[in-house]
């Protein structure tokens, strides 16, 4: 397990420890209301600082239980990048051909363990979703000396370290990408500590896995995978009415 992992489940039983103590100390506000909706931005355990965002619509059931649809966009990483920096100051990834971004439709259901406290605690959710994951294959391009700009290929003699100048841009390869089909499934927590009957502050903690019909090349020399599973953190704002 990593370090990154370890973190979010014992920033998970904090949290949980916390909102369980303050409870005992007040009674619960209504959390009846028709519907939510939250943008979020995701950090996850194979991806980048910044692994992605989503847009998540709830709609109140009966008795602490909700329906929601969503979208998310996140970048996934193969486990063996590793940034270099070139003479010129530009970092790359060496070794590198394709981005993988995964496109997600997401369909879940929400059940609230503990509402909120009128003035203390935070309200936990537990959430599970699924839905089909297209994956986004885009072409990783660097520039190489003589201002050219092109796909890293290995067997490439002229793509070698000493010929790189930097990236050439995360969107010069987006009209070569290719699509792949697969399906995703996350399972998760939500703490929302500052929210009220009209807006939503929260984090949520959990575990995501996308499965693919094929492998998928982001590094050519190195063991590609189908499946990619990580542990993620996200942040996430919203209303609701």
């Amino acid at each position: 397990m990593t370090s990154i992992t370890k973190s979010l489940f014992l920033v998970l039983f904090l949290l949980v420890s916390l909102n369980v103590a303050a409870q005992q100390v007040g009674q619960t506000v209504d959390e009846e209301y028709t519907v939510e909706n939250v943008f979020g931005i995701n950090k996850g355990t194979n991806g980048g600082l910044i692994s992605g965002f989503y847009y998540r619509q709830s709609k109140f059931l009966n008795d602490g239980n909700l329906v929601n649809y969503g979208i998310e966009l996140v970048n996934i990483k193969h486990p063996r990048e590793t940034k270099e920096t070139t003479i010129t100051g530009s970092s790359y990834v060496f070794g590198k051909s394709n981005y993988l971004l995964a496109l997600r439709p997401t369909y879940g259901r929400e059940k609230i363990l503990f509402k909120k406290a009128p003035q203390q605690g935070a309200r936990i959710t537990a959430m599970v979703a699924a839905g089909p994951s297209i994956g986004i294959e885009v072409p990783y391009f660097l520039e190489f000396n003589g201002n050219r700009k092109e796909q890293y290929d290995p067997a490439d003699p002229s793509h070698a370290r000493n010929f790189i100048i930097g990236t050439a841009g995360p969107f010069r390869g987006l009209g070569r990408s290719k699509f792949v089909l697969g399906g995703h499934a996350k399972a998760s927590l939500t703490f929302e500590t500052n929210s009220s009957k009209k807006k939503v502050f929260g984090v949520e903690v959990g575990m995501s896995l996308d499965v693919y019909t094929r492998k998928i090349n982001i590094i050519p020399e190195s063991e590609n995978n189908s499946s990619f599973a990580a542990a993620f953190l996200a942040v996430y704002f919203g209303r609701r009415r």
